[in-house]
């Protein structure tokens, strides 16, 4: 069914590193506040059923946060949602992935392109590097008759992901993210810095693809890191038409 309006949500959640059952927990909570909401699409952060800074857990926590996936895509057929997880297409293959979710089936599989590793961030020591396949394969999901896709993160900082997915047909761009603060002693509004660097890329790759971006950080506190969340949703005018707030857990 083709509508004129969709409605989207953001779980602003905070994940327990290595925790998959608790955070499955969390994240059927907030499916069901979103269907209370009458939420079309749901969105969670990057890594949302494992934690981030997984470091060795990645090769652990492979197999249960896909059948954690997999008991959502069941148990929840009447909404569609974007949930964070670690693929393992095949043995020694480990990807920072996240799944479309609907209709009782994972739709589509985006896997993170750009592997920051530099200051805090490992990924490219644990995880995988896409492949060439990745971008021929990769699709658009109809959720209502609105094209919807993904990219990861780090994956907005630079033009070329987003571009792609609306090159491909995407009018919503989704992208999740576990994004770290630091400074707080320079507070702006009481978010970090790296929240207006955020919100400028933001804005930046709403404008240029004409989509609609939502943007899902995490939040709270993993080993020494503290994510600020601060997630939102941005018209194709560079418009924030939906904010979360800052340091705390928060749905919107």
């Amino acid at each position: 069914m083709v509508r004129d309006r969709l409605r989207v949500g953001v779980a602003q959640i905070s994940s327990k590193l290595g925790n998959v059952k608790e955070n499955l927990k969390k994240h059927a909570e907030a499916i069901e506040k979103a269907k209370s909401k009458s939420v079309d699409l749901l969105v969670f952060p990057e890594l949302s059923l494992t934690g981030y800074n997984l470091k060795d857990l990645y090769f652990e926590l492979s197999a249960e946060s896909t059948k954690a996936l997999s008991d959502l895509s069941s148990l929840f057929k009447e909404i569609h949602m974007l949930v964070g997880f670690i693929y393992e297409p095949r043995i020694g293959l480990y990807y920072n992935s996240a799944a479309i979710l609907g209709e009782g089936k994972i739709k589509q599989i985006y896997q993170k392109i750009y592997l920051p590793t530099y200051g805090l961030f490992e990924e490219g020591r644990y995880f995988s590097e896409v492949s060439p396949e990745y971008f021929y394969n990769l699709k658009t999901v109809s959720v209502g008759g609105v094209n919807v896709a993904a990219i990861i993160c780090e994956d907005a900082w630079h033009p070329e992901p987003a571009e792609l997915l609306a090159r491909i047909g995407a009018d919503l761009i989704l992208i999740p993210a576990s994004s770290p603060a630091r400074n707080f002693y320079n507070l702006v509004n009481g978010k970090p810095p790296i929240s207006l660097i955020w919100e400028a890329i933001l804005k930046t790759r709403a404008v240029e693809n004409a989509s609609y971006v939502v943007f899902a950080n995490r939040v709270g506190p993993e080993d020494e890191e503290f994510f600020w969340g601060g997630s939102m949703i941005v018209s194709p005018e560079g418009e924030v038409v939906a904010s979360a707030k800052a340091n705390e857990e928060d749905f919107i």
